[in-house]
């Protein structure tokens, strides 16, 4: 008995999407804050010790 697909394959000139501004927005404040908020836990962990 074949497995069933659990997704369809999308048709080739839906593959890729541009994404939208805000969505860029999003990523690059998502990465800004992880990256700053790394930081500040690596200079808090440096000084507790």
């Amino acid at each position: 008995m074949p497995e069933p697909a659990l997704q369809k394959p999308l048709p080739e000139e839906e593959q890729y999407v541009e994404l939208m501004p805000a969505e860029k927005k999003l990523i690059g404040w998502s990465l800004g804050l992880g990256i700053v908020l790394l930081v500040v836990l690596i200079l808090a962990s440096g000084s507790l010790s």
